[in-house]
């Protein structure tokens, strides 16, 4: 009994040793909800298809079920484009519009539970929700338009807000032995703000829900 004892005790030490794992992963941020709308003149209606990427920790304190920490950075710059044919559309009176813009950039810290559901001794699915804080950085702009008879430059300031966040994700991981791991996940992380700043001395509030979905591969690594 001793002897079962002692081999039950070094299991569950090395068990618990294996329970942490550090995570990093990269993909897409695929703007939604009222980022990237494409409609009217906001900045935040037009962005674009962007870089999403994520670096994690996690604790399981039994086999399906742990605690995870998590800081992402995501990159969405604008279609200056569309940009510059929703100026078109605002006006009849523009002749020609030509918009340029710096990107979309925000990062965030949650924290949260994950479950990890194995399907066999290889292959696992897993679910998180998390919430935490979120600073987002909306771009300056910088639109000239012509009329027939003048030009009309209109210039957009910056604004920075640190805003509440959530995130639900999805995805399968793959063992590839007892220290590392590659997965694909699939992440929604939301949050509703309002942006604040000047056009040409205009004072805008601009209410918008900023919504990425990130489509991330990567590794993890047994702690």
């Amino acid at each position: 009994m001793l002897a079962l004892f002692i081999s039950l005790q070094s299991y569950s030490q090395e068990f618990i040793y294996r329970r942490g794992l550090a995570t990093l992963s990269i993909g897409t941020g695929v703007p939604g909800y009222d980022f990237g709308k494409q409609s009217g003149i906001y900045l935040s209606s037009y962005a674009k298809l962007g870089t999403s990427i994520t670096g994690e920790v996690s604790y399981f304190y039994n086999w399906n079920v742990g605690i995870n920490f998590m800081i992402t950075y995501n990159v969405n710059p604008v279609d200056e484009g569309k940009l510059a044919a929703g100026y078109m559309l605002e006006s009849p009176a523009f002749h020609t519009v030509n918009a340029k813009s710096e990107a979309f950039r925000d990062i965030a810290g949650l924290g949260g539970m994950v479950f990890d559901v194995p399907i066999n001794d290889y292959f696992s699915v897993t679910f998180k929700t998390m919430m935490g804080l979120r600073n987002i950085y909306k771009p300056t702009a910088s639109i000239e338009t012509t009329t027939v008879f003048s030009e009309v430059n209109y210039y957009e300031t910056h604004d920075n807000k640190l805003v509440f966040a959530f995130l639900f994700a999805t995805g399968a991981r793959v063992y590839v032995n007892d220290l590392f791991n590659v997965h694909l996940n699939f992440s929604y992380m939301g949050s509703t703000m309002n942006f604040e700043y000047l056009r040409n001395n205009k004072e805008i509030s601009q209410e918008v829900h900023i919504g990425v979905l990130s489509i991330q591969a990567g590794v993890s690594y047994a702690l």
